[in-house]
């Protein structure tokens, strides 16, 4: 049966999208309309001219269930792309759930800037630290066929989702996944890196307390604070990746916006050279890029 049939309540897709659009205003949802939307895409498996040919329609009494409990999730600050466990992230799609971050058009500036640097360079082997959902080793495998990465992160959860993400893509055979805090299970050979990759948990514990409560209540904190002062992580890959990093190999890390000079210092004082800072599309400093001393 159709989830567009006739019922005794005679509801239209558009009355039906309109009414959780206004529920969601009531609750100060700032996306509200956009959110009603996709809820409703996510419901049929449609995109949103469907919404728009479709909007007449009588609906059934199942979908106007169906999309109210969507509805009720979303009014209890449970991420949109938790509820439809999907997120875009470099033209991708990308399976997400409360295991991992939800990938951010922030993180685009560094798979963006590295993926410029590689196609410039013999760039073979990459380490990818904290991959989650994996959206940064899967959008560099995707966009460059020349590259085998190895994406590790501490949760298993997460790794999984990688996979998952990898086998969607069809990148699972240069993706190797490795459960590991930092580089402490890492079993590759002294000088085999050519770049690795971050984006670390980087948010202060005194940031952490303002960030938005549906970033605070769903997203696992283990990935967007080191519970400290933002910059611990940075010292601890600067420093261990060393033995592994090639000479001359880079080191690209993401940023907070305000943590260029204090990334810059860990790095210099680690034995980086040529050390770089990029800024994103809001002009705020985003990247760091530095090169391993030769010596």
């Amino acid at each position: 049966m159709s989830p567009l049939a006739s019922n005794i309540l005679e509801i239209t897709l558009h009355e039906l999208i309109t009414k959780g659009e206004q529920i969601l205003i009531a609750y100060d949802k700032p996306d509200a309309k956009i959110d009603a939307r996709l809820l409703m895409c996510y419901l049929l498996g449609c995109k949103q001219l469907n919404l728009i040919l479709n909007k007449d329609e009588i609906t059934s009494r199942q979908l106007e269930e169906s999309y109210m409990y969507l509805i009720a999730k979303r009014t209890q600050g449970i991420p949109l792309q938790y509820i439809t466990k999907s997120q875009e992230f470099m033209a991708l799609d990308f399976y997400v759930d409360e295991r991992v971050l939800i990938p951010r058009q922030d993180t685009e500036t560094l798979v963006e800037t590295v993926i410029h640097i590689i196609k410039k360079e013999q760039i073979h082997q990459v380490v990818d630290i904290g991959s989650g959902s994996g959206c940064i080793s899967i959008s560099l495998a995707h966009y460059l066929s020349d590259i085998k990465i190895t994406a590790m992160d501490i949760s298993q959860g997460a790794l999984d989702i990688t996979y998952k993400n990898a086998a969607f893509h069809g990148v699972s055979d240069r993706i190797t996944c490795i459960k590991s805090d930092l580089f402490s299970d890492f079993t590759g050979e002294l000088n085999s890196i050519d770049l690795v990759i971050s984006n670390p948990p980087y948010i202060s514990k005194e940031e952490c307390e303002t960030l938005m409560q549906e970033v605070n209540d769903y997203e696992p904190k283990l990935a967007l604070t080191d519970g400290l002062d933002g910059l611990s992580f940075y010292r601890r890959i600067s420093n261990e990746v060393k033995p592994f990093l090639k000479p001359n190999g880079i080191i690209a890390y993401e940023i907070g916006y305000n943590q260029a000079e204090a990334v810059k210092d860990i790095l210099a004082n680690a034995g980086f050279e040529n050390i770089e800072v990029i800024k994103d599309l809001a002009g705020k400093d985003r990247v760091v890029i530095a090169r391993n001393n030769i010596l």
